[in-house]
């Protein structure tokens, strides 16, 4: 039966082999990544956590094509992304990702549906298909109550579930998300961190989570456990009990 699930187990959606980044700042050359190997797959929310400086952001950053690597590949979706210009980058990431950061990135002009619809006209929807999408996510995320607000009016929860809202509502294969929960309280980091689980389980995405919270590991499928540029650990921790549901409350 094992060997069955095995064979059986989805093809990684991003592979990356060999991975090797470093910075120079004046004569000071710091190596933070070198010979990493990782694949990832669908489904599945994977943490990536480990103290400041240990090379998580940076792996992010390379994993989702926001920066390449000095040696080694990356392949997404079967493209390899370090061989990609900057154009063929920007349309694959446009169409195939979707990114949810700690400071929220919201215009504060813009109301709830708005900040959702904006990257889906970049993607040539007309603004009926583009508000039925942002729509859909809002109330994906418990937010179909605050739909016409703006982010002066939205407590930290609700402008973080807004920027996931805006990530997931192209349904995006790969869903990056760079110290989500950081910036929360204990109640909005543990529903944000169960909504970033779901969009995995449902939605078959590959959700890779940068965090330092602990909160979040209780939600992960993987942990992954970065130190000195390297993975230090990969397991799998005990699922927990009972999922949080989303919330139309604040």
């Amino acid at each position: 039966m094992a060997d069955c699930m095995h064979i059986l187990k989805p093809a990684p959606t991003v592979i990356a082999a060999g991975l090797a980044k470093g910075f120079t700042t004046g004569a000071v050359q710091t190596r933070v990544l070198t010979h990493l190997d990782l694949n990832l797959h669908p489904g599945e929310m994977t943490l990536i956590s480990g103290p400041s400086g240990c090379g998580k952001s940076t792996l992010l950053s390379l994993l989702s094509g926001l920066q390449k690597p000095d040696g080694g590949s990356v392949t997404a979706l079967d493209e390899r992304l370090d061989r990609l210009g900057r154009s063929r980058l920007e349309a694959f990431r446009l169409q195939h990702t979707g990114f949810v950061f700690q400071g929220f990135n919201l215009f504060p002009a813009l109301t709830a549906v708005e900040q959702v619809q904006l990257p889906l006209g970049y993607l040539g929807m007309d603004r009926r298909q583009s508000e039925a999408l942002a729509l859909g996510a809002l109330k994906e995320v418990g937010l179909g109550h605050r739909l016409h607000m703006r982010p002066a009016q939205l407590s930290g929860g609700e402008k973080q579930r807004v920027a996931i809202a805006r990530a997931i509502a192209k349904s995006p294969a790969l869903l990056f998300a760079d110290e989500p929960t950081s910036a929360l309280d204990a109640e909005n980091g543990q529903r944000v961190s169960e909504m970033l689980r779901q969009i995995a389980r449902r939605r078959g995405a590959t959700v890779v989570c940068v965090s330092h919270d602990p909160r979040l590991i209780r939600f992960a499928d993987r942990l992954l456990t970065m130190e000195d540029g390297v993975i230090h650990s990969d397991v799998r921790p005990a699922p927990s009990s009972t999922p949080h549901p989303y919330s139309e409350a604040r």
